[in-house]
């Protein structure tokens, strides 16, 4: 498949579709996530510094990328939608911030330098199972010799009946996007196998759940570039 197609058919529908959903999307997702959405993606700021170059892929209407331009940190944000991005653009205006808003498709995304971060919360997981790796390859392809990836997204489920929920909950949750075309459906993804056979090497890996059901239902992954190829 060849990356002009791949953005034809991964674009065309989903930024229409972002676009309607744009101005409650954030909410919705916090709402049906217990906040653990938020917790997840807000962990990452552990792993950054200010001054360090951050991407954030698909970054809707960017509640992540406001912190991380209020810390310091110097943000690129890009999405498919312009609805989405103009949200951002508002939000950061209202605070006095600062960030580089790209409306596009990730796999078309070149920068003159790579990142010292590329952040993809709930991004990948819009992509079936042919696709995906295809996508955090060139996500990848972004971070610097010795820079990170992180990926907040939801929780491989354990095994037993506590998996058996989660899953049951994910799915639930990922039917729902897949019904309002905004996601594909797939199996719960691994990120951080994935980033390993890329080449990674994981740094953290921190679980978000429901503590008294003992659940985890959401998952950061750190992962590391080598300094060298």
């Amino acid at each position: 498949m060849s990356q002009r197609s791949f953005e034809t058919r991964s674009g065309d529908v989903k930024s229409r579709n972002y676009d309607a959903v744009a101005s409650f999307y954030e909410l919705l997702a916090n709402a049906y996530s217990f906040g653990l959405i938020r917790r997840a993606k807000m962990i990452e700021f552990k792993y950054l510094k200010p001054g360090q170059r951050v991407l954030y892929l698909g970054v809707g209407s960017g509640e992540e990328a406001v912190a991380a331009a209020r810390k310091g940190l110097e943000v690129t944000a890009l999405d498919l939608s312009s609805a989405m991005i103009e949200r951002l653009r508002a939000r950061l205006a209202r605070k006095g911030l600062s960030a580089e808003l790209i409306v596009g498709d990730a796999l078309l995304h070149q920068p003159r330098e790579a990142y010292d971060a590329v952040c993809g919360n709930y991004f990948f997981n819009v992509f079936g199972p042919a696709d995906m790796p295809l996508v955090l390859r060139h996500a990848i392809g972004l971070v610097k010799p010795g820079g990170r990836l992180m990926v907040a997204d939801m929780a491989p489920p354990p095994g037993g009946l506590r998996g058996l929920l989660t899953w049951s909950y994910l799915k639930f949750g990922l039917s729902f996007f897949w019904l309002l075309r905004l996601a594909s459906q797939h199996p719960i993804y691994d990120f951080r196998l994935y980033g390993e056979r890329e080449g990674l090497t994981t740094e953290a890996v921190r679980d978000f759940g429901l503590r008294k059901l003992g659940m985890p239902l959401y998952r950061t992954v750190v992962m590391r570039r080598p300094e060298t190829a």
